[in-house]
């Protein structure tokens, strides 16, 4: 049987245009492809069922094909959504409601980031951009949650704590271990005047930062995200998530030591196998593959 996201990717569908055609969540879409939804493959069976009957036929070629946009449920990935689920849960306390996951780059943490933004309404995303000022920050931050784009510092405070009083929201702020002293300040100062929930993503340095000003400390919902590298049963089920490829445990081995655990790396390295699948006409992963890959 096809797979969601490869039958996606073979008749040129993108999740929200798959929902939109079916009338149904993208949520709902992105859960199948990613393999989290309740008896998934049940549902994955129907859903493709009902594309074909709009008329979406094609089917997968025999030639290797990557579908970057799926996500791999790795310890790390499930910890950091639970975190979220925890901050977002409108049941949940709101002191120490500041979220912090943290890991070295390419562990994948803005990639989950926008997953579960992807998967629940009421959480936005935002990434900090090194050198952005306070009502830059907020201003992007009040487009995602509601929008719109206030010029003023107060005006986008007030939006942020309109919306939040309506529903409880989730703000997710990437690469914040670029941000300032000030600008951590600020964002502390958002969640309890706002009563919003705010997790923090960025590398080790910005637990160095929070640690160092109590106030900030003694707010950091436990426990702390941490990403850890990925390991080759992640790297298998990656494969076999974005490409329906089942690895060898040797190359998932080999390709696990070519990644050090990074998933950039992992999905680059996956885009340039399937190049070398298509030129070979082999629709798989060869050890002979790698070497090539090496060469």
């Amino acid at each position: 049987m096809n797979n969601l996201s490869a039958f996606l990717k073979a008749n040129s569908l993108t999740m929200g245009q798959a929902a939109r055609t079916l009338g149904v969540d993208k949520s709902m879409i992105s859960k199948v492809c990613s393999q989290t939804y309740h008896e998934w493959e049940q549902k994955e069976r129907e859903v493709i069922k009902a594309l074909q009957d709009k008329g979406y036929t094609k089917s997968i070629s025999d030639q290797l094909t990557v579908d970057t946009n799926i996500l791999v449920k790795t310890r790390s990935v499930s910890n950091f959504f639970a975190l979220c689920d925890d901050l977002i849960d409108p049941e949940s306390t709101l002191s120490s409601s500041l979220g912090m996951a943290i890991g070295t780059a390419e562990r994948g943490k803005s990639h989950a980031a926008r997953w579960y933004v992807s998967e629940h309404d009421a959480a936005c995303y935002t990434l900090y951009v090194d050198g952005f000022s306070r009502v830059q920050l907020l201003r992007n931050v009040c487009q995602a949650l509601a929008g719109i784009r206030p010029y003023h510092f107060g005006t986008c405070v007030a939006t942020i704590a309109e919306v939040n009083r309506v529903n409880r929201h989730l703000l997710i702020i990437d690469e914040a271990d670029k941000c300032p002293i000030h600008i951590l300040e600020m964002l502390r100062g958002i969640n309890e005047s706002c009563q919003v929930p705010i997790m923090l993503v960025g590398e080790e340095t910005l637990k160095g930062k929070i640690d160092a000003i109590p106030r900030l400390k003694s707010r950091i919902r436990k426990p702390v995200c941490v990403f850890e590298p990925l390991n080759p049963v992640d790297v298998s089920v990656y494969y076999a998530a974005s490409c329906g490829v089942n690895l060898e445990p040797t190359v998932a081995e080999n390709l696990f030591k070519r990644s050090r655990g990074g998933f950039r790396s992992l999905v680059n390295d996956s885009l340039a196998l399937a190049k070398i699948s298509r030129a070979s006409g082999i629709p798989t992963i060869t050890p002979a593959m790698l070497d090539k890959l090496t060469a």
